[in-house]
């Protein structure tokens, strides 16, 4: 379990410490900037926070420190070219093409650790941005920005007909459509997923150069057509680590599990258990069955069900839910909390709202106890640790063959040519054997002088000693192969 909780918050970037069994607040980076998302690279220790300024836009900066100072990142801007229908196109009416502007950063995403310097962005209006150089520069996913369910290339030909539009996430006034979830498979770094508002869940399985719809099985029951293939609003979609066929999405209409890589969709709500509108969702590392959601009262509402908040759990894939509630207000709270801004590391579960309030359970779930109630509102909540990626490929590396592959493997293979070159150390106990012999030998003062003139003249002079020698030279030379 990761000792570091990171809160992007209205004022600012907050990191929580557990330091003598105690959760403290360590300190603020970036104080009264509006902080969209905050995360850790597992890979590198940097930190990374998304800013909006309002005024002065949006823009990424990072901390090569634990976030005690920062700087300002390779800055994401939308190319020239980059053009996208407003709105739900209809058919028979000429489709509304805007120039792509910089709206919103919305999440950032980390690539796999055989991936060195990869990044993702998630931003409105709709774009994923990827970097291969650690967050220095960044290019826009033209593959997904021009996908066929958006219309196609706007640059070229007769625009198509687009079936992505704005999920309620405004800037300056205009909804538009946007990237709020990316997720890649630590199986396979090829394989990611995005979730857009409003579109639904595409897949690449080639490193981002082609995409698949992944909306089979869910409702959009605001559309014409509540099974459509597109215009689906899932409000976050999340991953199993330990198992990435298993899928979760808490969806603006309800909440939906796959167990297939997201290649069909079930519905899971239980709307007589309060289990139906929500944001967040996070997800057991090892058990792709076992969820936490906060669930919330409709999307016209947005508040705690009969003023009690609680989070939900299931351990069989959404077929039974349990209502947690001890440790948190059960009158009076009228707490929402945003997709972003739920955690999970170990047994350890904290999540924030938007009115303050952060709630952390170190024993997943079943009590919790609040971490503070006086924090600006809180958008993203994120552990500070290593993702499980890194740990569930190091041990399959070093097992096969040291030092070949990426991702932690190649740490391993020094530390044992280290060890390797300090084992012809057991080269004492023949030395003890050695002098074993003198002793039996009846002339004493022989033995007494070896200590004086140094162990290594008698070595060289000896031929039985030369062999000693040859056998632990061949046992670090088996270890590096």
């Amino acid at each position: 379990m990761s000792d570091r909780i990171i809160l992007g918050t209205r004022k600012g970037t907050i990191f929580v410490d557990k330091t003598g069994g105690r959760w403290k607040i360590a300190h603020v980076g970036q104080p009264g900037n509006a902080i969209s998302y905050a995360a850790r690279d597992p890979r590198t220790g940097t930190i990374w926070a998304a800013l909006d300024h309002g005024h002065w836009g949006c823009k990424l900066g990072r901390s090569d420190d634990g976030g005690k100072t920062w700087s300002d990142a390779g800055q994401i801007k939308y190319p020239e070219g980059a053009k996208y229908i407003d709105g739900f196109g209809e058919e028979g009416k000429p489709p509304k093409i805007k120039d792509a502007t910089l709206g919103k950063i919305w999440c950032i995403a980390f690539g796999g650790a055989d991936q060195p310097g990869r990044m993702y962005a998630g931003t409105i209006p709709g774009g994923l941005f990827v970097s291969n150089d650690d967050g220095a520069s960044w290019e826009l996913n033209w593959s997904l920005w021009n996908h066929e369910s958006r219309g196609g290339d706007l640059r070229n030909g007769e625009p198509g007909r687009s079936h992505w539009f704005g999920g309620g996430a405004t800037v300056d006034g205009d909804s538009a459509a946007g990237i709020h979830s990316i997720v890649v498979d630590p199986r396979d770094s090829r394989r990611i997923l995005v979730g857009v508002s409003c579109a639904g869940v595409l897949e690449s399985t080639d490193d981002g150069k082609t995409w698949v719809g992944r909306n089979n099985g869910l409702k959009a029951t605001f559309l014409p057509n509540p099974e459509a293939e597109w215009g689906h609003d899932p409000h976050l979609v999340s991953l199993c680590p330990g198992n990435p066929d298993h899928l979760w999405q808490q969806n603006h209409c309800g909440v939906f599990y796959s167990s297939n890589g997201g290649r069909q969709w079930q519905e899971v709500s239980r709307v007589e258990q309060g289990v139906h509108f929500g944001f967040p969702v996070a997800v057991d590392a090892r058990d792709g069955r076992t969820a936490w959601l906060v669930p919330g009262r409709s999307d016209q509402q947005r508040m705690t069900l009969d003023a009690g908040l609680f989070v939900a759990r299931t351990q069989d894939g959404g077929q039974t839910w349990q209502q947690l509630r001890e440790g948190l207000p059960q009158e009076r709270a009228h707490d929402v909390v945003y997709r972003h801004a739920l955690d999970i590391s170990g047994d350890t579960l904290v999540f924030g709202s938007t009115t303050g309030n952060v709630y952390i359970s170190e024993d997943r779930g079943e009590s919790w106890h609040t971490l503070g109630n006086n924090f600006p509102p809180v958008y993203s909540v994120r552990f500070a640790e290593q993702a499980v990626i890194t740990t569930t490929k190091k041990p399959k590396a070093a097992k096969s063959s040291p030092g070949r592959k990426a991702g932690g493997a190649t740490k391993k293979a020094p530390k044992q040519t280290k060890s390797g070159a300090k084992k012809p150390k057991a080269a004492k106990p023949k030395k003890a054997a050695l002098k074993k012999k003198a002793k039996a030998k009846p002339a004493k003062k022989q033995a007494a002088k070896k200590p004086k003139a140094g162990a290594k003249k008698p070595k060289a002079a000896k031929p039985k000693k030369a062999t000693p020698k040859k056998k632990p030279a061949k046992k670090p030379a088996k270890k590096k192969r």
